[in-house]
């Protein structure tokens, strides 16, 4: 009974830290956080931060493993193999994961995020499904389907961005079909 207490205990601390810390982060690059403005702001004791992280720059970096795992385990789920030729059932899944995470995503992707950060996310979205997917449609060269792939995860961030900061006003599945067709008039025309 004890250790559930524990485990209920360093969860809720984890998640007032997580959240101090995009609360902190939508105002300001991380590295301009102290673990004494984190703590404050999570109603929680430096030491207590201590006993979890090493500074502010250990925590983010969890935090952006994690997302980045679980991304891979969605791009993987739908790998070359896997996936019918629509593209939609992976954006939609994709779209959702963001919608789920619209805090970390807003913010680790964000203005105050990490610029080599946010490459790692669309290496993970070149690499794990998007250049295999496209190499079903475009035979050409392959320095032009890398450009696309780029193009394609760019432009597709800056439009998740945009929908998670507007509201999320549209669906998932509303933003996967406009997405794909994007995707998919891109692809016709090259």
């Amino acid at each position: 009974m004890e250790d559930q207490n524990i485990d209920r205990r360093v969860r809720k601390t984890k998640k007032q830290l997580r959240q101090a810390l995009m609360d902190l982060m939508s105002e300001k690059p991380s590295k301009s956080i102290s673990v004494r403005e984190l703590a404050e702001r999570a109603d929680i004791n430096r030491g207590t931060f201590y006993i979890h992280y090493k500074d502010v720059g250990d925590l983010l970096q969890r935090l952006e493993d994690e997302m980045a795992e679980r991304l891979i385990l969605v791009c993987k789920k739908y790998a070359y193999a896997n996936t019918e030729v629509n593209a939609f059932p992976y954006l939609t899944e994709l779209y959702r994961f963001a919608q789920d995470n619209a805090d970390l995503c807003l913010v680790l992707l964000g203005p105050n995020g990490d610029r080599a950060y946010t490459e790692r996310i669309c290496s993970i979205l070149r690499s794990y499904f998007l250049r295999d997917f496209l190499s079903r449609f475009y035979t050409g060269s392959s320095d032009r389907l890398d450009h696309f792939c780029s193009f394609i995860v760019s432009g597709n961030l800056t439009l998740t961005l945009d929908w998670l900061s507007g509201g999320m006003k549209e669906s998932a599945e509303e933003m996967a079909a406009l997405a794909g067709a994007i995707i998919m008039d891109g692809v016709r025309a090259m």
